[in-house]
């Protein structure tokens, strides 16, 4: 038996946050006031962090050039001795923050355009870590979970709860591959819309699978799948930012009877999208698709 290659999960938050924010930014053009809330909330917690309140920032009220000075010190030395920080992640991020960048996030000196920038990601991943979670992607999903329930069919008056929606187009997703080498989308349609560019990748997906006759070995339930942690990101008026972690155990299998192995377990994110009254899946994020799509 041949394993093409095994996956295991990623720490993806930067990459995450940014699709994140880009997602947001060009399906709905909203008026960030999910990322206001993002950047309040972590402005507040520093504010109220023991080091910081016990320091002579605590006794200021209105942070200036020579309090950010401080505080960038403060959170350096903080950073150096953090156990959240791997090996590899202190080369990756680093440990210091400049007494500008700290000045510049909390006077809101930074655009539309700063927010997809790498400098400005780790920046808040840092902050992150100071606050003892171990990235953004942590702070936001332990900050906002308690605010965001997942609605029931009947809130939405749609066909599905937000879960089931998930749950439903992975159904369906797994259904799709039982037809190869055909290339079926069968009812794929009643969670995604038909115009999204999830539709698109998925019929890419088939057809990468397909143009190498591979054929989805299911016998035996040797190709199985599992959505656990269900949890809303965020939630506006016409788009939703749900993110699950998954499991994909997949097994391919050639005209030689050569099998492909996919063990796959990540993070993903999935935007719901409303048009004319109804929730539907647009989008969704897993880093590790790429890698995915290429398996033959």
């Amino acid at each position: 038996m041949l394993k093409f290659e095994q996956y295991i999960e990623i720490n993806s938050s930067i990459i995450a946050f940014i699709v994140f924010i880009c997602k947001i930014y060009h399906l709905c053009n909203p008026k960030l006031t999910n990322l206001e809330k993002i950047y309040n909330s972590i402005k507040e917690d520093i504010k109220n962090h023991p080091d910081v309140k016990s320091s002579l920032l605590g006794m200021v009220e209105d942070w200036k050039r020579s309090q950010f000075v401080i505080l960038a010190d403060l959170i350096s030395k903080n950073l150096s001795n953090s156990l959240l920080l791997t090996d590899k992640r202190r080369i990756s991020l680093g440990t210091s923050l400049s007494a500008i960048t700290l000045q510049r996030f909390y006077e809101n000196e930074y655009q539309i355009k700063m927010h997809n920038d790498l400098r400005f990601i780790k920046t808040l991943d840092k902050l992150c870590i100071f606050l003892g979670k171990k990235d953004l992607n942590e702070y936001i999903y332990e900050n906002l979970q308690g605010k965001n329930i997942l609605n029931k069919k009947e809130d939405l008056n749609n066909q599905f709860s937000e879960k089931e929606l998930i749950v439903e187009f992975c159904r369906l997703q797994f259904e799709t591959l039982k037809y190869l080498p055909a290339i079926n989308l069968g009812e794929i349609a009643n969670t995604v819309w038909k115009e999204s560019p999830l539709v698109e990748r998925i019929t890419l997906y088939l057809k990468e699978k397909s143009k190498n006759n591979l054929r989805f070995v299911t016998e035996n339930n040797r190709s199985n799948y599992e959505v656990f942690q269900i949890v809303k990101i965020s939630d506006d008026a016409d788009l939703k930012v749900i993110k699950t972690q998954e499991f994909w155990n997949l097994i391919f299998e050639d005209e030689n009877g050569t099998d492909f192995i996919l063990h796959h377990l990540n993070t993903q994110f999935y935007f719901m999208k409303k048009l004319d009254g109804e929730w539907k899946i647009w989008d969704n994020y897993n880093p590790d698709y790429g890698k995915i799509i290429k398996i033959n």
